[in-house]
């Protein structure tokens, strides 16, 4: 883990210029009067790949300003303390993009993949740097065991969002073929959604893992300590060796009398 707070705002200043470079793609600013398009259709936030981008992009922005503020208070080391599970849940949200438009609706082995700027900002470029950030920079032992559950509610609202949008919207365009209920039904829609949550939980727990790997006394091992309240049990950790150091700094001040 990197803790060079300077490396860290380098790093996330690229982040956020290529996720706000990804979010202005999806609205179709660059395409105004290009084939018909139009940036004020709303026709972007039916995308699960557009949402989770704009996620990104707030996420990224707040965990940089805590950077900044951390820099120019002379910090130079240190973790971002700001939306940590959240953080953790956006994670997630970006990875399963990722992995869904490589695997279920797009093919990187076909060279228009690569052409099309789109698929490279909010398909390929944006979701990596987030994903890496995560990986490269976040503290570890930090996040409850609840937390890749809690990852299932943005899906689950989105998921509700749409079939709301099909409800009240005659002639709605499914964004993605799994969810088209007047394809596959309702029954089809909930296996291919309970399927998706599946593979959001596994990648839940997985980067989970991740964050309870850590090297503790010269050794790198799992650390299933705290996990129901990790904050909770570094207060008491923090508070303990507070206690420690002054009782030590007492000791020495009788020393130093005797």
């Amino acid at each position: 883990m990197c803790k060079n707070l300077v490396t860290q705002l380098i790093y996330r200043v690229v982040l956020c210029v290529v996720s706000a470079f990804a979010c202005l793609l999806s609205l179709g600013i660059f395409y105004i009067g290009q084939n018909g398009g139009n940036v004020f259709s709303w026709d972007f936030l039916k995308f699960y790949t557009n949402i989770s981008n704009y996620f990104v992009f707030v996420v990224s922005v707040i965990v940089l300003a805590d950077t900044v503020k951390q820099v120019r208070a002379g910090k130079t080391e240190g973790y971002n303390r700001k939306l940590r599970t959240f953080k953790f849940m956006t994670v997630i949200m970006i990875l399963v993009t990722f992995l869904v438009v490589i695997f279920l609706l797009e093919s990187p082995l076909q060279a228009g993949y690569w052409q099309n700027v789109g698929n490279m900002s909010y398909h390929f470029l944006a979701p990596l740097l987030f994903i890496l950030d995560y990986v490269l920079f976040d503290e570890k032992r930090t996040l409850s065991v609840f937390a890749p559950l809690y990852s299932l509610i943005i899906p689950l609202v989105y998921v509700a969002y749409i079939f709301l949008l099909g409800a009240v919207i005659p002639g709605f365009e499914y964004p993605y073929f799994f969810l088209n209920v007047n394809e596959l039904g309702y029954g089809g829609v909930f296996l291919w959604i309970l399927g998706l949550l599946g593979v959001f939980a596994v990648l839940g727990y997985l980067l989970w893992l991740w964050n309870r790997f850590d090297k503790i006394d010269g050794k790198w091992k799992f650390d299933f300590h705290g996990i129901m309240f990790p904050n909770r049990s570094r207060g008491k950790k923090a508070a303990a060796q507070g206690a420690g150091a002054e009782r030590q700094g007492e000791e020495t001040d009788d020393k130093d009398i005797d």
